[in-house]
C-alpha cells in the first residue's frame, strides 16, 4: 500500500466516525509510519483465543468474524466489515489473553497498529489520545447494544437490524455463521428470511 492509499484509507475511516476533523493534514501524514497493511486469506486469524491481542485492525477490504468457542460450538459475537476497527477489546485493553477469535471469512486486507506503537503516536501525535478514547467508547457501545438487543428484542428485531448495520454484506457471510450471531437457530433464520422476502 502506498503512502496515498494509506491516507486515504484513514482518512475514510475517521470520516466515518466523525473524526478526521480532529487531526490536520500535517498530523495524518505523520500517522501513518505507525500503521502497517496485511492482506489475509479466506481463513486466517487476526486473533486467537488463549493468545494476547495487542493491535487494532482497521478494515480495508473483505470481512471479519469475531467468535468464540462453547462447549464445542463456535458462538460468533461480531463481523467486521470495509472501515470498521477491530480488535479483540478486553485482551487489547488489559493485556491478557483473548478469549475470543478473529477471522477472515473471505480475503480480506487491514491496517492495523500495535499497542506499543498507539502509545508513542499518543506521545507524537497528541491528538490520537482523544480519538484512541472515543474508538475504545465506540467499540464499548456497540458490545453493549448487541448485549442490549440478545435480551429485549425478537429474533426477526434482531435481523432486521444486522440487516441495517452490516448493509449488503448477507451474501458474503454463511447463513450459519448469521445464526449465531443473532443466537437463533439456521431453520429459524431460514424462516425468518422468508417471511420479509415474500
Amino acid at each position: 500500500m502506498t503512502e496515498n492509499e494509506s491516507y486515504q484509507l484513514l482518512k475514510e475511516v475517521l470520516s466515518n466516525f466523525e473524526l478526521v476533523s480532529l487531526l490536520s493534514d500535517e498530523e495524518l501524514n505523520r500517522s501513518i509510519p505507525f500503521f502497517q497493511f496485511k492482506k489475509l486469506k479466506k481463513g486466517e486469524f487476526l486473533c486467537k483465543e488463549g493468545l494476547k491481542c495487542n493491535k487494532i485492525f482497521i478494515v480495508k477490504s473483505g470481512v471479519l468474524r469475531s467468535f468464540y468457542n462453547y462447549e464445542g460450538e463456535e458462538l460468533t459475537t461480531y463481523f467486521n466489515i470495509e472501515n470498521t476497527f477491530a480488535t479483540a477489546l478486553r485482551s487489547y485493553l488489559k493485556e491478557i489473553p483473548a478469549t475470543e477469535n478473529i477471522q477472515a471469512i473471505t480475503d480480506a486486507e487491514v491496517v492495523f497498529i500495535t499497542k506499543e506503537e498507539m502509545n508513542r503516536l499518543y506521545d507524537e501525535v497528541p491528538t490520537w489520545n482523544k480519538i484512541g478514547r472515543i474508538v475504545m467508547e465506540h467499540l464499548y457501545v456497540k458490545m453493549e447494544e448487541r448485549s442490549i438487543s440478545l435480551q429485549n428484542n425478537s429474533a426477526k428485531e434482531r435481523y432486521l437490524e444486522f440487516m441495517k448495520e452490516f448493509p449488503g454484506v448477507v451474501n458474503r457471510i454463511p447463513l450459519q455463521y448469521i445464526a449465531s450471531f443473532l443466537g437463533i437457530a439456521p431453520e429459524t433464520l431460514s424462516r425468518i428470511r422468508k417471511s420479509i422476502f415474500k
